[in-house]
Parts: C-alpha cells; structure tokens; sequence
C-alpha cells in the first residue's frame, strides 16, 4: 500500500512537473512573440521588419500574422505590382497594393505614401502620371488604343477624377483619351461607402456609340473583386468596342487568413534551412 502511494505521489509530482515547463514554456514563449512583434513594428526597413515579423509568427503571434503579410503582399497575392496579370481574359497591370485606412498604422512609410497618393488620386488632387504611365509600359500595347475610364458614382468626381490622366495619357502617345465617351446619367452611391457593395446600382452611365469598333484599355483606380472590370467589359463589348486590356493605380490587398500566413511562414523556415 506504502508502494503505491509511493508512484502515485510521484507519478503526480512528474505530471506537475511537466505542467509547469510547460506553462514556463508558453509564457516566455508568449513573451517573446511579443518582444519580437513589438521591434517588428518600430523597424522601417522591409528586410527587418520582415524577419522580426517572421520570428513572432513562428513565436505563436496573430497580431504578427498581420505585420508579415502586410509587409510581404506578394508572397500571398496573385497579383504582383507592375506585372501582367489576367482576370479572365483580360491582361490587366497595376501599379502596386492599396491598403484599408484601418492597417495604417502597420504600413512601412513607402507604401503608407503609396495608399494616400490613391486617396489623392480619387480626389482629384495627384494626378499619379509616373504610376500610370509604367502600368501602361508594362502592358506593352503597341497598337492605337483608347482610355476608357471607370464610371464613377457621379459625374462631377468622374471628371475630377481622370480628366488629368486622360489629357496625359493622350498627350503622351499612350493612348488617346476616350473620357467623352462614357456619360454619367445619374448619381449613385459610392461602392466604398455602401453597407454591402453589392447592393450598389452600378448602372448609372451610358455609352457612346464612337466606340464601336474601338480598341480599348479600361483605366481605374483600384481593383478589388474584379466584378466592376468584367461587368463595365461586357457593356463595351455590346456597343462594338474591343477590350484591349485594363490599367489601375492600384490593387486593394486582401488580408491572408492566420492559417495561411503560419504555413507561409514555417515553409520558407524550412526551406531557407535546407538551402544553407
């Protein structure tokens, strides 16, 4: 009897022990990721920041999970920045990521700049040339094409909006302007201050009839779904125009899932590894 109570007591002692370097083990290892997401988010250079990231994931880290994939968009996008790409069989080019207002604050300065010279672009205030002309270089159209532009939710931010591209564009011999043709009949709500974007009534603009037979490249500013681009096509195509390819300023980065960022993560570890 004295002999079992013996292994109980030490048996228990054991479990307790294990228990406890376990809980050890998780609090500094919880205090670590932190440590580690903390200098992550004070770095300013993509290649720390990156690594310090990378080390709070592999540390247990959501919050880090965010800071990796925002400062690496391209490891978990389709898409890469001045780069052909097709949305259905459209080639597409776009100049580089756009950000929510809400991940602000865990941006590197450069793409912080980026995001606001969309906000300036969307006001009318940037006309953004730099950034459009490159998207157009990159697309490597050489035929005669024409810039067909977006419909915006009124026609007074449409103007605004792309009037200045559309004078550049043209002046610069890379695509004649085609903002006449496309008129805004009536005023809609904007899709990014719609409660469901797709409720959004997006049939507020009509077309001309010069377009038939025209080559085309759609220019906007942001790409999100792709919905807008493949709906606003078909329309082109209805009226005869040929959709040639489709120019943004920018592609609206969508957030990877904690799943998808740790598996990221952890295989580039692994590979990096192995390699060296």
């Amino acid at each position: 009897m004295n002999d079992f109570v013996l292994t109980l007591l030490i048996n228990g002692g054991v479990v307790l022990c294990i228990v406890g370097l376990w809980t050890y083990a998780r609090y500094w290892r919880r205090q670590a990721a932190k440590a580690f997401l903390q200098h992550a988010i004070a770095c300013h250079k993509k290649e720390d920041k990156e690594a310090l990231a990378r080390q709070a994931v592999m540390a247990g880290s959501r919050h880090a999970g965010l800071l990796y994939a925002l400062t690496c968009p391209e490891l978990f996008d389709i898409v890469r920045p001045m780069r052909v790409f097709r949305l259905g069989k459209i080639r597409c080019a776009c100049a580089g990521y756009y950000f929510p207002k809400r991940y602000e604050n865990w941006l590197r300065e450069e793409q912080a700049d980026f995001v606001q010279d969309v906000y300036d672009f969307k006001n009318g205030k940037e006309t953004c040339e730099s950034y459009f002309s490159q998207a157009f270089e990159v697309l490597s159209v050489h035929e005669d094409v024409t810039a067909v532009f977006m419909p915006c939710s009124t026609s007074e931010r449409y103007y605004r909006r792309f009037a200045k591209i559309a004078r550049y564009l043209e002046c610069h011999g890379y695509a004649l302007s085609g903002l006449h043709l496309i008129e805004i009949i009536r005023n809609r709500e904007s899709k990014h201050t719609a409660a469901r974007r797709s409720s959004v009534d997006t049939a507020n603009y009509s077309m001309s009839l010069a377009l038939q037979g025209k080559k085309v490249v759609i220019v906007d500013d942001l790409l999100t779904t792709g919905n807008s681009l493949t709906g606003f096509a078909r329309n082109l195509e209805r009226v005869g125009a040929e959709v040639i390819g489709a120019v943004f300023l920018a592609r609206t980065f969508q957030v990877p899932s904690w799943r998808k960022v740790s598996w990221t993560v952890w295989k580039r570890h692994i590979l990096r590894k192995l390699s060296s």
